[in-house]
């Protein structure tokens, strides 16, 4: 065993039915199969030891995601090849590993250095992209956006950091803050726009951290 942790960072994609469980369940799935995978895991300390497992972030129910990222500790290293090859063996087919590195383990949480989250949604057939962006615009323009979840109101409008209408029809780039402080969810968006989220594809495309800005 070694006395220094050996960090694991993995970027994954998630898929198909798997888009309507949750977080916790995702980490269950992931928690199962790096035991299956009979790698030497780092457990935690005291009495309920568990496996050292860290999600970036919550993926909302009905999404599905091309970059979701989760970080997991070894107590030995092992070639990133065969930790990838025995990890996703274990894991269901609608999990897919697309990138899996040993990083260092001086950098922040991945929760902790979370910035923000890009998403594309397609449209209904019954929505245009221009109607989408007039809608949009609109609500952009107000001084504030308010967002009420859970009996607390959000101001949207400074969480909104970047969109794109350039793309391919019926699609649209959102980028959404993700921060403990300020986290703005797409589906929020189109139901002030009077638009069903469950009518849409929604996936999240790419997460920003603070550690890989520079």
């Amino acid at each position: 065993m070694s006395e220094t942790p050996i960090r694991i960072r993995v970027r994954y994609s998630k898929t198909g039915n798997l888009r309507f469980i949750g977080h916790l369940d995702t980490q269950r799935i992931f928690e199962r199969a790096l035991r299956r995978s009979r790698l030497p895991l780092r457990y935690t300390q005291g009495f309920n030891k568990h496996i050292r497992l860290n999600l970036a972030s919550a993926l909302p129910l009905g999404f599905t995601s091309s970059a979701e990222m989760l970080d997991f500790w070894l107590d030995e290293p092992i070639d990133a090849l065969e930790i990838r090859e025995k990890l996703q063996n274990a894991l269901p087919s609608e999990i897919r590993i697309i990138d899996l590195s040993q990083v260092e383990n001086s950098l922040p949480s991945l929760q902790g250095s979370l910035l923000s989250s890009e998403y594309q949604i397609a449209l209904p057939p019954d929505i245009t992209k221009e109607e989408f962006k007039h809608k949009f615009e609109q609500i952009l323009a107000q001084p504030e956006i308010p967002v009420t979840r859970r009996d607390k109101t959000i101001d949207y409008k400074p969480l909104i950091l970047n969109y794109n209408f350039s793309g391919q029809d019926s699609v649209i780039d959102l980028e959404l803050s993700s921060t403990p402080g300020g986290n703005a969810r797409p589906d929020d968006i189109l139901q002030l726009l009077g638009i069903d989220p469950a009518d849409c594809r929604i996936e999240r495309i790419a997460l920003h951290f603070s550690e890989l800005e520079d």
